[in-house]
């Protein structure tokens, strides 16, 4: 009996030693410091999912607000850069009209800004924003910076209707720039303007530019008026010329 006790004794004295300095201690902690430390981390996740799927499509809604926020402000900063370039497109057209007032210096000048409507597609007609309350009158004669634009046909209070070179019921006198034969010209629609009946001892040639003679008490002389661009060769005695105006109506602006 009292040698039984003896072995129990030893063994657990063994087992003390082993447990306090053996690796099996070393081991048995760190799998409970491991596993404390999945449990906790299992619990916290399962505490804050509601709130970070809360968060998750809270922050999406904050960001899809931004972007939309962020893509107006861009589109209003290019609206914005547009303007202020075609400002100043329009500042130097403005400017190359004004550096050539001196040319109307016995005329009434009056600076109006174009309108394309229905009449100018149809008609080869431009509307104007300026009118008599403007001092514009029946029969006042339109340039830009480019040449002849037309004549004022009709007119309001604050709009005016210009009937275009090109339309078939506008006739001007005008003179080859090279040769100074004088030759009227008419308007033919479609952006064209034609010469009937032209001497054919007046040298003409494609390319030539047409301008105005200043004999008629509407228009300064020399201004341009439209460029030839192709000579028909009649039998009887005259030719024939296609022109086309000097100005482009499509971009017109002042």
């Amino acid at each position: 009996m009292l040698r039984i006790k003896f072995w129990l004794i030893l063994l657990s004295i063994t087992l003390i030693l082993l447990d306090k300095f053996s690796f099996i201690s070393t081991t048995r902690d760190s799998f409970a410091i491991y596993m404390h430390k999945k449990i906790i981390t299992i619990e916290y996740q399962i505490k804050s999912y509601p709130k970070w799927i809360f968060l998750q499509k809270s922050t999406q809604r904050q960001l899809e607000t931004e972007n939309a926020n962020l893509k107006k402000q861009i589109e209003q900063d290019a609206l914005v850069i547009k303007q202020q370039s075609n400002l100043g497109n329009e500042i130097n057209e403005v400017d190359k009209l004004n550096s050539k007032q001196q040319q109307y210096n016995h005329y009434k000048v009056i600076l109006a800004r174009g309108i394309i409507d229905i009449n100018y597609l149809i008609n080869n007609k431009l509307l104007i924003d300026k009118g008599t309350n403007q001092g514009v009158e029946i029969g006042d004669t339109v340039v830009n910076k480019d040449g002849v634009i037309g004549q004022i046909a009709a007119v309001n209070a604050n709009n005016s209707q210009i009937i275009l070179i090109t339309n078939p019921d506008y006739k001007i006198y005008v003179q080859n720039s090279i040769t100074k034969a004088k030759m009227l010209i008419q308007g033919a629609g479609n952006n064209n303007l034609t010469i009937k009946y032209m001497n054919k001892n007046d040298k003409i040639a494609v390319g030539n530019i047409l301008v105005t003679t200043g004999l008629d008490d509407l228009y300064p002389g020399n201004i341009p008026v439209a460029k030839v661009s192709e000579i028909f060769i009649e039998n009887n005695g005259f030719n024939a010329a296609l022109c086309q105006p000097v100005v482009d109506f499509d971009k017109l602006h002042y």
